[in-house]
């Protein structure tokens, strides 16, 4: 994926927008009475705030294979 390659500042803007979105979704679940889509994006939900809490590891350095 593309987002290692994200400075930390725009990674964690992109991860609000991300769950800027799963929040308004989750309320439109609630006004069109869906249940079960109200439970799955409160768990996407709560894995973002799980993953945005995580520390990054650093980056490890890319080692090109050579074949002989």
């Amino acid at each position: 994926m593309m987002d290692d390659d994200l400075p930390d500042a725009v990674r964690q803007q992109t991860a609000a927008n991300v769950l800027q979105c799963l929040t308004m979704l989750a309320e439109e679940a609630v006004n069109l009475n869906l249940p079960r889509t109200l439970l799955a994006l409160r768990k996407a939900i709560r894995a973002c705030h799980a993953e945005q809490a995580r520390p990054m590891p650093t980056p490890r350095v890319r080692r090109h294979l050579v074949l002989h």
